[in-house]
Parts: structure tokens; sequence; C-alpha cells
């Protein structure tokens, strides 16, 4: 699950690369050629809302996250191991929620019929009217659940790891 997470991170990352390549067309294009396109821009919406959106369980199993330690580096361990419960069911909580309004705002705007069957996502409205809207919601739907899943199998190990200081290296 980690390797994946990390892979995936990686690889989406080069979205990044994709979106400068991209406004370095359109600006080309718009300011040299006068030919803007139409998609650039939400095409990089897109990449950059699936990156970022990845980005939360990257860094949570990258343990790359900011923290603040200042109460934590010197309280014993025990208060250590206590505190990386409650932020890790804290977690599981609001993430929890996230998933579940995440799929409800996928299902409104993605799962959409029309009586004789045809498919009408939400579009963005804009002159190339992509399905923006809604895929962009359906990758916050999918990167919420892989964000629960890492939150998952890191209170799982919590639970098998013998009661001792919590330790930023501990990593499968």
């Amino acid at each position: 699950m980690d390797r994946f997470i990390l892979r995936l991170g990686a690889g989406i990352s080069l979205g990044f690369l994709a979106i400068v390549i991209m406004m370095v067309f359109e600006v080309v294009a718009r300011y040299g050629f006068n030919a803007p396109t139409i998609w650039a821009h939400e095409i990089a919406g897109i990449f950059a809302a699936v990156a970022f959106l990845i980005g939360g369980a990257y860094c949570m199993v990258d343990k790359s996250h900011m923290r603040i330690t200042l109460l934590s580096d010197a309280a014993s361990p025990g208060f250590r191991r206590l505190a990386e419960f409650i932020g890790l069911v804290c977690g599981l909580v609001y993430i929890g929620g996230l998933t579940y309004s995440a799929w409800r705002l996928t299902e409104r705007s993605l799962l959409r019929f029309q009586p004789d069957g045809t498919w009408i996502p939400e579009t963005s409205g804009t002159s190339w009217n992509t399905p923006m809207p809604a895929f962009i919601k359906a990758a916050l739907f999918i990167s919420c659940a892989l964000f629960l899943a890492v939150l998952l199998r890191q209170l799982w190990r919590f639970f098998r790891r013998p009661n001792r200081q919590a330790s930023d290296g501990d990593r499968v």
C-alpha cells in the first residue's frame, strides 16, 4: 500500500511538469501567434487538482507533512504515543467524513443520467465545456479513500507496534 501511494504520488507529480509545458504552449500560442487554446486552462486545472488531492496521502506515507512537535518533543514516550493515537483518530474521523462527502458530491455530479439513459455529467460551462468538475470530484473521492486507507493502515501499525516511543521512521 505504501509503495503504491509513493509511486502514484511520484507519477502524478509529473502533472506539474505537464502544467508548465501547457502554460508555456498557451502563452506562445496566445501572444506569439494570436491563437489561444480553449483546452490548456481546463486540462491544467484537472492535473493540478488531482496532484494536490493525492498529495495528502503521499505526504502521510512519506512522513513529509508538516508537524509542530514543540510539546511532544519535550514529553514522555507515553504522551507521544497518546498524541499519535489521538492524531490518527482525529484524522480518521475527518478524512472519513470528507470521503463520505466526496462520494456524495461525485454521485451527484458524475453519475447523472437522463431518462433515456444518456450520461450527462456536470460540465464546466466554459467554451470547451468539459466534464472537469465531475472528474475532479471523483478524484477527490478516490484521493480521500486512499488517504483513509493510509490512516487505517497506520492505526493498524500503531496497535501492532510495541508500547514504545512513536517514531517518524516507522515505515514498512
